[in-house]
């Protein structure tokens, strides 16, 4: 999902739903985004699933940043992560 979507749908500006998620959440809207993908990636990992496969299933283009992502939000790499 983008701000360009969503301001579609709700027939606003880009510029007003990154102001409404920041004022609101206190974070951006592609911080929120980001996030609630690595939750997801949290969950898949538990599950078993190979790193690279919950990379792409969770929208990241290639492992490296969503490596780089996960460790930054949750201080621990996703391999590490996965062996708890």
């Amino acid at each position: 999902i983008t701000i360009d979507q969503l301001a579609k749908r709700f027939f606003v500006s880009g510029s007003t739903i990154s102001h409404l998620f920041k004022q609101k959440l206190g974070v951006s809207f592609h911080r929120y985004v980001t996030q609630r993908r690595l939750i997801a990636a949290k969950t898949l990992i538990e599950k078993g699933l190979l790193l690279e496969s919950v990379a792409a299933q969770t929208g990241f283009s290639d492992y490296s940043g969503f490596y780089r992502a996960f460790k930054q939000e949750f201080g621990i790499s996703p391999r590490k992560f996965g062996k708890l």
